[in-house]
């Protein structure tokens, strides 16, 4: 008995009448990739590019299908594959919908690679003025069967200037049966030119809900078991790429054919680690305990782990605890599940942004280092050092705030570490076990009182008007002050704030902030105390702080004497300027 043929296979057995025991068929199975396997055939299974697949649509139900087409995104978010399948709906002699029928004798023909109305190119290995001229001379001829000529040229940024410039008469008036569809990576190395003569469709990455879902449903047609964490941790590892997904998991079953796939094996046949000990290395950086860094990162080594994926994974981890902390749990964080949600805030908690993008940037430099190095080892331990040890790294930005975040820790903690004395020990003080200074008798008894108001003891209140802010974030409130002032209750003054008023400070009055707007401008809003209490309000709650706030008349007053805020202001303390700011 002769089994159902299924997509993809080919399913033979025996003829169970056993006629003379002559073997009548033998069982032969096809293997084929998932990605493969499972590439959709029409627009109403490609996930993920919903706008895309819309648009596409009605263009072929509508008969408004265009001469050129530009592709634009990165790896495996469908660009070829909706390639291929408008193409097919450009020829198929019977749509569905917008969807091609895949029945009739021209969609037949595409889905074999038989048809000669659908061209397919890659401009990788074909990319010279040869290639393009044949191409020009074939299309004067119309498709035998069919209604279209589609030509798909994947990889177009990969054509030299030449063959571009052959390509453009063609390309902006081509025959009316003939369709391009131009697919890259990289639109930014295409010629204006060729930009302006094409419909362009940016296809973004797929987001990790769609991706798992779509993973669960091939599991299920295959007969694949795997819990929801082991699913996760694979669309998390496509980065938006649908057929890397697909990839990852066909390693994953090879590697255990026929056993649940759990999250424990597919960070095993991924050669990467836990979020656990990202968690843990990250506390080891914060505590300045390089030991434990060390053995952490010598651990994952012996296990095989690759130095590069180590860094590149540790870095990810630190870039998601960042965006969680910058945007309040929400932004990108939006399609984290509860539980990494919970261990995101957790650590965000015990650690500052800058101190995060201090880390970040030690590592990004490391994974630039590794390209052109052979001792990977070394250069990775170095830079882990760094990260405990931000002293070392004064040029960078964020090591001074990585420094003293540390110190504040350790202050917290009731515990000062200074440097080494002579005999190599380190020397601990106990703050109890000496006399406090004022500002350290004032810092407790405001933590007291937060307590028994019921804040945490360590949040930090808004100051008081004409209190000065640190240097950097005096030029952090320049640098976002149209943004700060475009949030204003009163929209409209707030966007004129924006776009028409310069801050600046002045060495006769430190505590405050000069708001320059031209005559028009300054009369009305000078005597507007409710603006003036919005202002005070929104740097507040976004900087913690409440300096004075005063409008001045750019046209009348002289400049003399105040300084205009800019991004120099290291070179303007080495002059002895008086900046608005304390260091606390």
């Amino acid at each position: 008995m002769l089994l159902r043929q299924l997509p993809g296979q080919h399913h033979f057995e025996r003829d169970r009448q056993g006629r003379s025991g002559q073997l009548i068929w033998e069982r032969y199975v096809k293997y084929q990739a998932l990605y493969r396997k499972y590439r959709p055939r029409v627009f109403d299974d490609v996930k993920g590019q919903d706008i895309i697949v819309r648009t596409l649509r009605n263009q072929v139900k509508n008969g408004r299908i265009a001469h050129a087409y530009l592709f634009c995104g990165s790896r495996g978010t469908g660009k070829t594959t909706c390639a291929k399948i408008l193409a097919q709906a450009a020829c198929c002699l019977h749509p569905v919908d917008g969807n091609p029928c895949c029945e009739c004798e021209s969609c037949r023909s595409i889905q074999e690679g038989s048809s000669m109305n659908v061209i397919e190119m890659d401009a990788a290995s074909r990319n010279g003025v040869d290639d393009f001229r044949r191409i020009i001379d074939e299309i004067a001829y119309p498709p035998g069967e069919g209604k279209k000529k589609v030509y798909i040229i994947d990889e177009v940024h990969m054509l030299t200037p030449a063959a571009f410039n052959a390509f453009l008469k063609t390309l902006e008036e081509p025959p009316e049966y003939a369709v391009f569809i131009l697919a890259t990576t990289d639109p930014q190395r295409l010629l204006p030119t060729v930009l302006s003569r094409c419909q362009r469709f940016d296809f973004r990455r797929i987001p990790a809900d769609i991706i798992s879902d779509r993973l669960r449903a091939v599991f299920e047609a295959e007969d694949i078991s795997a819990d929801d964490e082991a699913v996760r941790s694979i669309a998390r590892r496509a980065e938006g790429g649908m057929r890397d997904a697909l990839s990852i998991a066909d390693r994953c079953v090879s590697f255990f054919p026929g056993e649940t796939l759990t999250k424990e094996r597919v960070l095993e046949v991924l050669g990467t680690a836990d979020t656990a000990v990202w968690r843990s290395m990250l506390h080891s950086a914060v505590n300045g305990d390089a030991s434990a860094m060390i053995r952490q990162f010598d651990d994952m080594l012996m296990d095989g782990r690759d130095v590069r994926q180590i860094i590149s994974d540790f870095t990810w981890y630190l870039r998601d605890l960042l965006i969680f902390k910058a945007s309040g749990g929400s932004s990108e964080t939006d399609s984290l599940v509860e539980e990494d949600r919970v261990i995101l805030l957790e650590d965000a908690s015990g650690v500052d942004e800058l101190q995060i993008m201090y880390y970040i940037e030690v590592l990004s430099e490391l994974s630039w280092s590794l390209r052109s190095t052979m001792n990977t080892r070394v250069l990775a331990e170095i830079a882990l050092i760094n990260l405990c040890r931000p002293q070392t790294r004064k040029e960078l930005r964020g090591s001074v705030e990585a420094r003293l975040t540390r110190i504040e820790t350790q202050l917290e903690d009731g515990v000062i570490r200074a440097l080494p004395a002579q005999d190599g020990t380190l020397i601990r003080e106990e703050p109890s076990h000496r006399e406090r200074s004022p500002r350290e008798a004032a810092a407790s008894d405001e933590a007291d009182i937060r307590e028994r108001e019921g804040q945490p003891a360590g949040s930090a209140g808004i100051r008081e008007p004409g209190m000065a802010v640190a240097p950097e974030l005096f030029r952090k409130i320049a640098a976002q002050w149209k943004q700060t002032m475009s949030s204003l209750p009163n929209r409209g003054r707030g966007e004129v704030l924006a776009a028409c008023s310069e801050i600046s400070c002045s060495g006769d009055e430190p505590d405050t902030i000069l708001i320059a707007l031209e005559d028009n401008w300054y009369r009305p809003f000078s005597s507007d105390k409710a603006l003036l209490q919005n202002i005070s309000d929104a740097i507040a709650g976004k900087y913690g702080v409440r300096p004075k706030i005063r409008f001045i008349n750019a046209s009348s007053e002289s400049g003399e004497g105040r300084i205009r805020v800019d991004s120099k202001v290291e070179a303007l303390q080495k002059e002895g300027i008086l900046f608005p700011i304390e260091v606390e």
